[in-house]
């Protein structure tokens, strides 16, 4: 009887210190997410936080890293991975992490059918969408749920006879009030594949300051991902990119995901040169009062920002707020951590 009682007693110590470890081994998803920023490349830090999704402290950790997982791939152009960490998050029943950023299930299925449509897997993202989704309460995603669907769509057509039903129901979202937070995407959508000048023409009057106009009046080319490369378009060229070539700014925009790229030559007037090989645009103001607001934020956090202007065709001049890259690639984690969200500038 002494004998199994010890026994017993000894297992009992031992599965008491293997509990322990097992939650000392736990980690938040926040402190993964720290410990990934720290790493030498955007890579590593990928690999590094798939090594931990199985070892967070709970379900709602293992959530919001996989949710910044995908950010992270997205950013790379691993849109098949995106797509899956995303979908992998939304499958998880659980809310945000303390630290980490917010996401509903809805924006977390969003994110996933965008990332399939720019990697071109069309069957994926239209089970994505024929999901709990599309009964949405929320007026903003289920005008993202008709976009995304329609560019599923269009991605079918094996040319632009097959495209006749589509530019319909396009025409009929762009009337739509309901569809107003895509209205851009919908007018450029249609002009891409009509070559009509009213799509172009409303555009430029009604959202002359996005990326889908930029690309419109050749500032800006569609960024190569393959989405673009199945959507059957009108027989013409977008603008000659020589006849730009003399414009102080060139933008890489992609629509699918509102990402805008610009350079400039000219010098910003806090005497930092413009014509750094790879910077993070951080912010984009009309007014220079915004611009010295935010580098102001920006020094508080460590980060020497600077402005260089850009003056468009109606005389506005804008204030591009950026931070120069650093040589491993990380500077854009380092200002998404620190709450400030950048796109990269390059040639």
């Amino acid at each position: 009887m002494k004998k199994h009682t010890a026994l017993l007693a000894l297992f009992l110590l031992s599965a008491f210190f293997s509990t322990v470890s097992c939650f000392a081994a736990a980690k938040t998803a926040s402190a993964i997410k720290k410990e990934a920023l720290q790493k030498d490349t955007v890579q590593s830090a990928i690999l590094y936080i798939k090594s931990m999704t199985d070892s967070t402290a709970t379900a709602a950790d293992k959530r919001s890293l996989l949710y910044f997982l995908g950010k992270l791939e997205e950013s790379m152009g691993l849109y098949s991975d995106a797509s899956r960490s995303y979908a992998s998050a939304c499958a998880i029943a659980a809310g945000d992490a303390e630290g980490m950023p917010k996401v509903s299930s809805e924006q977390l299925v969003l994110c996933a059918v965008r990332t399939s449509l720019c990697a071109g897997e069309f069957d994926n993202a239209d089970s994505y969408l024929n999901s709990a989704v599309r009964s949405s309460k929320d007026a903003s995603v289920l005008a993202y749920v008709n976009l995304y669907a329609v560019w599923s769509q269009l991605c079918r057509a094996q040319d632009s006879s097959q495209t006749t039903d589509t530019l319909a129901l396009l025409r009929a979202y762009v009337a739509m009030d309901s569809m107003k937070v895509v209205r851009p995407c919908l007018l450029f959508t249609l002009w891409y594949l009509t070559d009509d000048a009213s799509y172009s023409d409303a555009l430029k009057k009604e959202y002359a300051s996005s990326p889908e106009y930029a690309i419109v009046c050749g500032k800006a080319n569609v960024v190569s991902v393959p989405f673009w490369y199945f959507v059957p378009r009108a027989e013409h060229n977008l603008a000659d990119e020589s006849s730009s070539a003399n414009k102080n700014v060139q933008v890489t925009a992609v629509t699918t995901s509102t990402t805008v790229t610009k350079e400039s030559a000219e010098t910003s007037s806090s005497k930092k040169s413009a014509d750094a090989k790879k910077r993070r645009q951080v912010g984009f103001f009309a007014s220079k009062a915004n611009a010295d607001s935010l580098i102001e934020r920006l020094k508080a956090k460590g980060f020497e920002g600077y402005f260089y202007t850009e003056t468009r065709a109606s005389g506005t001049t804008y204030y591009i707020v950026v931070v120069d890259d650093n040589a491993d690639g990380t500077m854009g984690l380092k200002l998404k951590d620190a709450g400030f969200e950048n796109y990269l500038i390059s040639e």
